[in-house]
């Protein structure tokens, strides 16, 4: 006479998946985070300076740290242009990086010129201690200018010219918290500092993402668009949108940014990030159709982005879970199924999720069950999961040496999935096997 594994059995294998939508903000997203060149020294000119004005150029910054292309975006009075212009080839930059990985990116060189014989620096302009603080951020000691300003400030508290410049510093100093609550003790940005500001805003903004605070990630971003909108930033912002599921601005965020780095011949890699939180945004957001459509024209062109395949995996899931609550059990599997087929590097997981929907109610079909997660076990035989549901299916078909084979190899296979690995014990001594 077969053992049978009580109903609780069921309802621990129907608590075993989550069908919510996978956070962007997960490691596969961070990954996709664009960090920008950064000015290591500043160079010089040999070229006179013709006037005060101040000059932005976009400087190519090679993956090695090698300056490419130098264009002037913006001047005052282009006969500082060729100054300028020396001072963007003979700076010395750390390249931009995706992934953790040295990447060839743009830079650009905001610098003011105080006039004829003059150099072109930070534009600081106060006396004392803050000169002083102001030729050592030039001479790229922001360690020895942060202390300065710091003591400075003590004495002076509330000086703005200080706060702005110690923001510049932290900025260097990669100090984001200690960057972002100078310039926001500053006040109004000077122009001279913006493109600094901006940067030191966004990269805190990635610091509140990796934190799980949206909230907060949101709110760093809109400070940092107020000083420059870019490609980056908008990207950081739609993210924190996304994941606050507030999708209409995480929507608009994305297409801005789709738009600027389209226009700015972006490469591939940053193209793709940026559809990938699309396609989160318009599938959770209401807008499904053009969602699916950019997920398939997304893995044509990058095939092992897995990104789409999480959004996709969940969007399937969530329906299913909808389709269930509706009384609707054959349709949730039928969706499930074909999901598995459309989305091959998930199927295991939703043939499993499945099993786990035939599994439940009163009456489940244990043949049917089994089917379902055989149909996972062809894809991955080692599979925990599914070898767990297969297993609880044939326990409950009195088939025991067969369950406690399938759980078994369940809880060996489970890893660092604790809460499987209890479960798998609990069968087992359902079933009278020892442990």
């Amino acid at each position: 006479m077969a053992i049978p594994i009580s109903r609780t059995i069921v309802g621990i294998v129907l608590g075993a998946f989550s069908l919510g939508a996978a956070p962007l903000v997960a490691s596969a997203q961070t990954s996709q985070f664009y960090s920008p060149p950064k000015i290591i020294k500043q160079g010089t000119n040999t070229s006179p300076v013709v006037a005060k004005g101040s000059v932005q150029l976009k400087v190519f910054v090679h993956k090695n740290g090698s300056v490419g292309s130098v264009e002037v975006e913006k001047s005052t009075n282009h006969g500082d242009d060729a100054a300028a212009t020396e001072i963007a080839k003979s700076s010395r930059y750390k390249p931009g990086a995706r992934d953790g990985k040295p990447i060839d990116a743009y830079y650009t060189l905001a610098l003011k010129f105080k006039g004829p014989g003059g150099t072109a620096d930070t534009g600081a302009t106060g006396h004392g201690e803050i000169a002083q603080a102001n030729a050592l951020v030039r001479a790229a000691k922001y360690q020895d200018a942060k202390t300065q300003l710091q003591a400075y400030l003590t004495g002076h508290p509330g000086d703005r010219d200080a706060e702005a410049l110690l923001g510049v510093a932290d900025s260097f100093l990669n100090d984001n918290a200690g960057a972002t609550s100078a310039f926001d003790a500053a006040g109004s940005i000077p122009d001279r500092f913006k493109v600094v500001a901006a940067k030191a805003y966004a990269d805190a903004a990635v610091d509140a993402l990796k934190a799980k605070n949206n909230d907060q990630a949101i709110a760093l971003s809109d400070k940092a668009l107020a000083l420059q909108s870019n490609v980056n930033t908008l990207y950081i912002q739609g993210t924190a949108y996304a994941n606050a599921q507030k999708y209409p601005q995480a929507i608009a965020d994305f297409e801005k940014a789709k738009a600027q780095a389209t226009a700015g011949k972006a490469d591939a890699a940053t193209l793709n990030a940026i559809d990938g939180g699309l396609v989160t945004a318009y599938v959770f957001g209401g807008q499904t159709d053009k969602g699916l459509a950019l997920a398939k024209d997304l893995k044509r062109r990058d095939p092992s982005n897995t990104h789409v395949d999480d959004t996709l995996a969940a969007y399937y899931a969530q329906q299913a879970t909808s389709l269930i609550q509706a009384g609707k059990k054959d349709q949730a599997v039928a969706s499930l199924e074909a999901a598995a087929q459309a989305i091959p590097s998930r199927s295991v997981v939703l043939y499993s999720q499945a099993a786990n929907v035939l599994a439940s109610g009163t009456t489940p079909d244990w043949k049917r069950v089994k089917a379902e997660a055989d149909k996972a076990l062809a894809v991955d035989p080692n599979n925990a999961q599914a070898n767990f549901i297969a297993g609880v299916a044939l326990g409950n078909s009195g088939d025991r040496p067969g369950a406690i084979a399938l759980i078994q190899k369940a809880k060996a296979n489970a890893g660092t999935d604790t809460k499987l690995s209890a479960d798998a014990d609990t069968a087992l001594k359902q079933l009278g096997q020892k442990q």
